[in-house]
């Protein structure tokens, strides 16, 4: 047995989720429809891997834009922002409402962008639980960014790592950029209210992504991420 197997048979066990939140709940449907080891399975014929550790560093000047509740019919539309914005990467915020339900098409959407652009995706969303991370990867996501609230850092970072997947952890504070160094987060997301005030507390390792608005330019940041 490889050691991917066994790291998913690590995680498929079943657990007591800390959260009874509606996010929780929702996760834990989900892996009773579709079990932790037979998703993992999948990845052997998955046709869309990670591609973000081997393609970045190839980047000129590597622009990123924010998708919010992306649905099929706005496919023309975002290829003609990320052209516009000479961007090669897609940061696609899932944006749950309070019943954890993914605004847009959810996960699928992955799939199409992977399919019709040749940006990297990054997926934004609430992860609470490494069976998250695996449907993402399965989905063709590139890279995850941990929301700050997040339990688990850095078990759910290690196992996007195991996976391939580029992991970042989102900061707002000098606490947040402590908690990504300890949970080892390959990459960050800062805000631009914070941006200058951070930036330089940031361990030079990471890779560092900068939120900006439309016609903001980041300075120092590995890649910016406009807002649109």
């Amino acid at each position: 047995m490889n050691a991917l197997m066994r790291l998913f048979q690590r995680f498929s066990s079943p657990k007591v989720l800390e959260s009874t939140s509606a996010l929780a709940a929702r996760i834990h449907f989900e892996q009773e429809l579709l079990p932790f080891d037979l998703l993992g399975r999948s990845l052997s014929y998955n046709p869309y891997p990670p591609r973000f550790k081997e393609i970045f560093p190839t980047l000129d000047s590597p622009r990123g834009v924010l998708v919010k509740g992306f649905v099929f019919d706005e496919l023309e539309s975002i290829i003609a922002t990320l052209q516009t914005q000479r961007a090669n990467i897609i940061v696609l915020d899932l944006a749950r409402d309070s019943e954890a339900n993914p605004s847009g098409e959810g996960l699928e959407c992955i799939g199409y962008l992977r399919h019709y652009t040749n940006a990297l995706i990054v997926l934004k969303d609430s992860f609470i639980a490494p069976y998250q991370i695996l449907q993402a990867v399965v989905y063709g996501a590139d890279g995850i960014v941990l929301d700050r609230d997040s339990k688990g850092h850095k078990e759910l970072l290690e196992f996007a790592f195991r996976l391939n997947c580029m992991g970042f952890y989102m900061i707002k504070t000098l606490k947040d950029i402590k908690s990504a160094v300890l949970a080892k987060a390959q990459g960050v997301f800062v805000d631009d209210s914070v941006y200058d005030e951070l930036v330089s507390l940031i361990p030079q390792s990471k890779c560092i992504c900068h939120f900006v608005p439309k016609d903001r330019i980041a300075t120092r940041a590995d890649f910016m991420c406009v807002q649109v």
